[in-house]
């Protein structure tokens, strides 16, 4: 097992490799507790509650004829400002995940907002202060 010096003068061993990185519960859907894979395609930002849902949950939501969110059942908005009303609303809050979006909307002009990577990375910036 390697050492790196200082750790050596204190006692202390890396062990880098042998237990691996875990996922915390922050990274599980809220509804079926499995971990949200990696791929970003397979999961779903709801602008209503800021949970991340994978598409499974979604799906078996949506053959159930449960068009809200499966999460919060808040009715899924239906156009762009309806959408942006929702982020903004929780950013008024100060949600820092929803501060975080809005900086993406932003930064690639989407739901209509102007391109503004400026104006996204304040929001990075104020949502990582959070």
């Amino acid at each position: 097992m390697r050492r790196c010096e200082e750790c050596h003068r204190f006692g202390n061993q890396l062990v880098l490799m042998k237990k691996g990185r875990t996922r915390s519960a922050e990274d599980d859907c809220p509804i079926c507790q499995l971990p949200v894979p990696l791929d970003i395609k397979q999961s779903e930002m709801r602008p209503c509650c800021m949970k991340l849902v994978c598409l499974g949950c979604a799906l078996a939501a949506d053959k159930r004829g449960m068009w809200d969110c499966p999460f919060c059942r808040t009715p899924m908005p239906k156009t762009d400002s309806q959408v942006l009303a929702m982020i903004r609303k929780r950013v008024n809050t100060g949600d820092p995940l929803a501060i975080w979006l809005l900086g993406i909307k932003y930064e690639f002009g989407q739901h209509g907002l102007e391109k503004d990577v400026t104006r996204g990375v304040e929001l990075y910036e104020r949502a990582a202060e959070l």
